[in-house]
């Protein structure tokens, strides 16, 4: 199968239809499913990574896991903090074997994403900028997680810098909103740190699969129709690492209730500020549920694409300018669409 689309949106409306329709059933550990084995899905417009719906819309689980990875952090609590569901990929209630972030940022062999972009400025044209996710040594006992992602590889052409992830397995409604939008954001620090453009995204997986618990919750998606698109903004210019060490400070302050490190956001750059904002706003939600709290926080974000996660995650109805904007840019996207058609 491939899939070919330029937002999230449009390509988990195109892999949920062909698995609800030509999916082959299996019977894994974890429950009856549909599977399509040997998917390509490709995203051309890496930065609609997130999904606009009522149902996919996961933007603070996803940043969540996504700085989990960054930090080389394979603590359960930190993770468990975002996404309470990984205390049952724990083999010790402390850590997740399988984690990424210890494979891709450890020290020695595992600095790989280091050595990826190293490789990448002394030969733009290699074919050796690979991240190896999954080890012989995984199978060689059991563990309650293991990575289902293999490899990841990353290649400069015409100063686009484009991304393949091959996976073993790939759960198409839990995993996949979550890999695309880590692996992307990798994608794109890459591409910053190499000065080049952002290319396409692709995705190859070998069991892309559906649990059958989670049909209805597809069918559902797939009711919401076409959703009008938002890209995130483009990550600033230059290295981004010290601002993603910035950043991961922050998420530390934050998660933990230290008040006395968040003044760091005044000295990020609106685009950092932005995600350090987001997980403020996640911390109040799950300390206090204020919802004055956080309009006010609300009130500090630039990029105005953030709104309407926060409205449907935390239960807020949009302001009256709100409204009118997101209808506004509905009625242009609308009237676009039906033009080229």
């Amino acid at each position: 199968m491939y899939v070919c689309a330029d937002s999230l949106d449009d390509l988990l409306a195109r892999v949920y239809r062909q698995l609800l329709t030509r999916g082959t059933s299996i019977e894994p550990t974890k429950g009856s499913a549909r599977e399509i084995y040997g998917a390509l899905l490709k995203l051309s417009a890496p930065r609609l990574r997130l999904s606009r719906t009522e149902s996919r819309g996961l933007l603070f689980s996803c940043l969540g896991e996504l700085l989990w990875i960054l930090a080389g952090s394979n603590a359960l609590d930190f993770i468990a903090y975002y996404i309470p569901e990984y205390a049952k990929s724990s083999d010790d209630e402390q850590t997740v074997f399988g984690a990424y972030g210890p494979r891709m940022f450890g020290t020695g062999p595992n600095e790989q994403l280091a050595r990826v972009i190293s490789s990448l400025k002394s030969k733009p044209d290699s074919r050796q900028a690979v991240i190896q996710l999954f080890d012989r040594h995984d199978i060689l006992e059991y563990h309650r997680d293991i990575p289902c992602t293999c490899t990841l590889q990353f290649v400069i052409r015409d100063r686009r810098l484009h991304m393949l992830t091959s996976m073993r397995s790939n759960d198409a409604w839990l995993g996949l909103p979550h890999d695309v939008f880590a692996f992307t954001m990798v994608q794109e620090l890459v591409a910053r740190s190499l000065g080049v453009k952002l290319g396409e995204y692709r995705h190859f997986v070998g069991s892309l699969h559906l649990y059958k618990r989670d049909d209805k919750k597809a069918i559902r998606y797939l009711d919401e129709g076409w959703q009008p698109r938002k890209p995130m903004p483009p990550m600033p210019q230059g290295d981004p690492w010290p601002s993603v060490r910035t950043l991961l400070e922050v998420e530390e302050a934050v998660r933990n209730g230290d008040a006395s490190r968040t003044d760091r956001f005044d000295s990020m750059a609106p685009y950092w500020a932005d995600l350090a904002t987001l997980l403020d706003i996640h911390r109040t939600f799950k300390t206090n549920g204020n919802q004055n709290d956080i309009r006010r926080l609300k009130r500090h974000l630039k990029h105005d694409g953030y709104a309407m996660y926060i409205n449907k995650r935390y239960g807020m109805a949009s302001s009256i300018k709100e409204q009118a904007t997101i209808f506004d840019r509905s009625n242009e996207a609308s009237k676009a669409r039906h033009e080229r058609t």
